[in-house]
């Protein structure tokens, strides 16, 4: 299983970023091996980060804030959503697994889920 996250830096050390878009790195990270793919994020805007991380088809990304463009490219492909900000990429993929991260249900933060995002 592949899982997205948006980082600050290329390793399990990192910070999760605060806003998807402004992330400095995308780690497609294997939950087999933890092994990591680090894609700099130069260019990338939002929406092509969102379909980056569908061409790795990867299960899930944790991340902060993310616009509503990049959420709905996500969740209609049913990519779940984690709220991972304040974390090491490292502790937010443990919290992950444990479930013990917080959904992101909707772009602007709320638990509504709007459309037929689920």
């Amino acid at each position: 299983m592949k899982i997205a996250v948006v980082a600050e830096g290329k390793s399990l050390d990192s910070q999760v970023s605060e806003k998807f878009e402004k992330c400095l790195y995308l780690l497609i990270v294997n939950m087999n091996d933890l092994s990591i793919t680090a894609i700099n994020n130069e260019e990338l805007s939002g929406e092509n980060l969102a379909n980056e991380i569908l061409k790795y088809d990867c299960e899930a990304v944790i991340t902060g804030d993310i616009e509503k463009r990049a959420f709905d490219i996500l969740a209609d492909a049913c990519v779940t959503r984690y709220y991972g900000v304040g974390y090491s990429v490292e502790k937010a993929l443990e919290l992950m697994d444990n479930r013990s991260l917080k959904l992101i249900r909707s772009y602007d933060g709320t638990d509504n889920c709007g459309g037929n995002h689920h």
